[in-house]
């Protein structure tokens, strides 16, 4: 393989491993809003969609931190919990 080959395969995995953090920063933005939307919904109906759409983002979040951890990269996950969060996380 030549070394610019080499490197062009580098710079597609480092822009995807940037992308996988990208994508992972903004499950945890989409988790941190839906407890927010959480803590102020009184209504009935609307507090079971809030729980759904929790579940649901916690769901991909884990799904993305597994992902992250099968390509093994060398960059720390995150390790606090959006706020409202329970130990299902961990």
């Amino acid at each position: 393989m030549r070394k610019n080959e080499h490197l062009q395969r580098g710079a597609a995995q480092d822009r995807r491993t940037r992308d996988l953090f990208s994508e992972l920063s903004d499950l945890r933005m989409a988790v941190e809003d839906a407890y927010m939307r959480f803590n102020v919904t009184t209504e009935p109906e609307l507090v079971d969609a809030c729980v759904y759409e929790i579940n649901a983002a916690q769901s991909r979040y884990n799904y993305m931190i597994r992902l992250i951890r099968e390509r093994d990269c060398e960059a720390p996950l995150p390790k606090t919990l959006p706020e409202g969060a329970d130990t299902a996380w961990a």
